[in-house]
């Protein structure tokens, strides 16, 4: 298929919103939905759906969602990232080096995201070729406890590539990020819900997080 768009991945004084996503109940509609709010990027992942099932999704966005499309980024699963026009692929911490990613899709082509939890992982994944980062957790989730907040004040100021922040975000907790000069904001929760989802992104476009 065609070649991804190249996207604006934020700023602290213009943070992008990305919805993380599971496959499983996902429809094209209601990604569609989040996209009219303003979510920028959806990230797709779910260990339960197979291959072929996944495949079938983004060929359902392919005819029901070709707007959205360009602003998926597929969590760990290379092929499909590569066989679709999406805007990425999203790498997590312990999975595939960055630099063998970039070598195979030069920049322009897909982007390159990776997971991490701390400065050391942040930097050497900027070294690797990744194009951005997502750092996490923010707030207690999923029985991970919360990073201190001048990590992410840190690596914000000492990494180049934009610093996205994750890990129990709310609207609500939206404003303890405030200086820290995150580049974008990625929720679970806060998406599956459109009501709630549009506040995020209301939040997310009234916080700017320049120091």
């Amino acid at each position: 298929m065609g070649s991804s768009i190249v996207h604006d991945l934020g700023s602290p004084r213009r943070p992008v919103a990305c919805a993380i996503c599971a496959v499983r109940g996902l429809s094209a509609d209601h990604l569609q939905e989040l996209h009219a709010v303003g979510v920028d990027f959806f990230q797709l992942r779910d260990r339960e759906v197979s291959d072929r099932d996944f495949e079938r999704f983004l060929d359902g966005l392919v005819s029901r969602a070709p707007d959205v499309l360009p602003r998926v980024i597929v969590n760990d699963r290379l092929a499909l990232a590569a066989a679709f026009p999406v805007a990425g692929v999203h790498l997590p911490e312990a999975g595939l080096p960055a630099a063998a990613v970039r070598a195979r899709f030069p920049r322009g082509r897909l982007l390159i995201g990776r997971s991490v939890h701390g400065l050391d992982a942040a930097a050497a994944a900027e070294a690797d070729g990744a194009d951005y980062v997502i750092l996490g957790p923010v707030a207690p989730t999923g029985g991970k406890r919360p990073l201190p907040p001048e990590v992410f004040r840190e690596t914000c100021r000492r990494l180049r590539i934009p610093v996205w922040v994750v890990g129990g975000l709310t609207p609500g907790n939206l404003g303890g990020l405030h200086g820290v000069g995150a580049a974008g904001f990625a929720a679970i929760r806060s998406f599956r819900d459109l009501g709630r989802a549009g506040a995020f992104v209301a939040r997310c476009r009234d916080l700017p997080t320049a120091p």
